[in-house]
């Protein structure tokens, strides 16, 4: 089953004016990793707001901008501990596991992608909902002397029932194709549209759900590192050994390319982007493998 037709409500956005109004949105980090505080969960005037049957727009609240900003920072951090712990996994030879914490390393690097080019799918009141922060203005200034929107609404759009994983992959699709980001590796991009939504998550599912399926050789023993090294392959496919940690490298280097483009400017930011796990192990061996997948978009004259 298809949401598209709520993805439908998230419009085009250009990643540098969306930068800019983060720049007036940064909230004070007690350090670098802090939870938001309180979150879009749990803040009270996004929970004061009248719910639309479908959807609806509405004036800026207090906090929801600098909650979204700070939730997608966090997720960040999630999904760079997430992926330093499915390579040290792999490291350790467990290369099948160490996939299945790939897949929820992308997972997180998703949605925390969203947020930062504003999207973001909290549960209001027990409401489950998806939150624009930065929707096309209502009325567009057109020629030569069209300007940065000023953003002060945001857009509710009602979901109806559990927001599977693969709706929310649905929607990482629709906003990353909506977004224009010059700072983009653009093949990484254009081989996460070109996937079939509906067929990311089920070789993590495989591992849950099908008693007699293991993917790789290392049930019993452990794998060799030079093996785990190269296990990304050379393609985005979803057929390939190697396709959840090669999602997950993909997702975090879309991740990280936004979030050093803002820290260029945002000094709070770069504090928290310098503090990550992944590059806290920079240059170590568990971090070997993402460093080989870095070379290779390098060499394909990708970035």
């Amino acid at each position: 089953m298809s949401w598209r037709s709520k993805w439908q409500n998230f419009s085009k956005r250009d990643w540098e004016y969306i930068r800019a109004s983060w720049q007036g949105n940064v909230p004070i980090f007690p350090d670098v990793g802090s939870p938001p505080d309180p979150g879009l969960e749990d803040l009270a005037p996004l929970q004061a707001v009248t719910l639309p049957q479908h959807n609806g727009r509405f004036s800026d609240v207090a906090g929801l901008r600098s909650n979204t900003l700070w939730e997608a920072v966090f997720l960040f951090h999630k999904c760079a501990h997430t992926s330093l712990a499915s390579q040290r996994v792999g490291v350790e030879g467990m290369h099948s596991w160490s996939m299945f914490n790939a897949y929820h390393s992308a997972f997180l690097g998703a949605k925390g992608l969203m947020a930062l080019l504003g999207v973001t799918v909290p549960k209001i009141n027990g409401n489950q909902l998806a939150i624009d922060v930065f929707p096309e203005p209502t009325k567009k200034k057109r020629g030569p002397t069209k300007t940065a929107p000023d953003f002060q609404e945001f857009v509710i759009v009602r979901l109806a029932g559990l927001l599977e994983q693969r709706h929310l992959w649905e929607a990482f699709q629709r906003v990353l194709n909506m977004t224009e980001a010059k700072c983009w590796d653009t093949a990484l991009r254009q081989e996460l549209l070109d996937l079939d939504f509906e067929k990311i998550t089920p070789p993590r599912n495989h591992f849950l759900y099908k008693a007699h399926y293991w993917p790789l050789y290392d049930l019993m023993k452990d794998g060799v590192v030079s093996d785990f090294d190269k296990l990304f392959g050379i393609e985005l496919d979803v057929d390939e050994q190697g396709f959840l940690l090669r999602l997950c490298f993909s997702v975090y280097y879309l991740f990280d390319q936004l979030m050093h483009d803002l820290a260029g400017c945002s000094s709070p930011i770069k504090q928290q982007i310098d503090g990550s796990r992944v590059f806290g192990s920079a240059g170590l061996a568990v971090v070997n493998c993402y460093a080989n997948f870095v070379s290779q978009i390098a060499m394909t004259g990708a970035v």
